[in-house]
């Protein structure tokens, strides 16, 4: 579990250094399939519930979201370069604290340390840098980009957890995820050099 922890952030951090729309789509994609890697190393058990749980992790973050919101800027013909924080010195040093923090507050609330440890920084360092994104650029695929990063993270804290969701709530989850994923690719699609269009009233 701790290498796939450490995929994760490196995926995490990877595309706020490479400043393009693929990076991000990509790191998106990677993360919902080492969010199911996880899922499966934990021990998944046949459940309508695990089964609602599996095509969120694996269907929707790792597959649908990547290729949906590809498909969207490829048809627009997007500059390549998309820069999800401000490309200096100071934003970097800034997600570099983020996550020396999010592993110290783990340290503080899980000082035996271990894969709950780790497991804790990471999601903890995940959600932060999501947040940095939708706090540093305001371009429509930046925030977009920063929420399905949040996203991600919530559902690393989720599997935490020993039990899983009751299957009404994982449905409610899911479908929440896909009518928001479906809201933003409307958004996109609206953007306009990268800035949501305003209409006249």
């Amino acid at each position: 579990m701790t290498y796939l922890l450490i995929a994760f952030l490196v995926v995490a951090v990877g595309p706020l250094f490479i400043a393009t729309w693929r990076t991000s789509l990509a790191g998106l994609g990677l993360q919902g399939l080492l969010l199911t890697a996880m899922l499966a190393q934990r021990g998944w058990h046949p459940s309508p519930a695990a089964a609602v749980l599996l095509l969120d992790l694996l269907v929707l973050r790792a597959w649908f979201v990547p290729s949906h919101l590809y498909g969207i800027l490829g048809r627009q013909r997007r500059p390549r370069r998309n820069d999800v924080i401000p490309a200096n010195m100071l934003s970097w040093s800034i997600a570099g604290t983020l996550v020396i923090l999010a592993f110290h507050f783990a340290g503080l609330l899980v000082p035996e340390g271990g894969v709950a440890a780790t497991h804790l920084a990471v999601a903890t360092a995940s959600l932060l840098l999501g947040l940095l994104v939708l706090g540093s650029e305001n371009t429509t695929l930046a925030q977009v980009t920063g929420a399905l990063r949040i996203e991600n993270a919530v559902a690393l804290f989720e599997l935490s957890g020993e039990h899983e969701l009751p299957l009404p709530i994982q449905l409610g989850v899911t479908a929440v995820l896909l009518a928001t994923l479906l809201l933003f690719g409307r958004f996109l699609r609206q953007s306009r050099g990268g800035v949501l269009e305003e209409r006249e009233p």
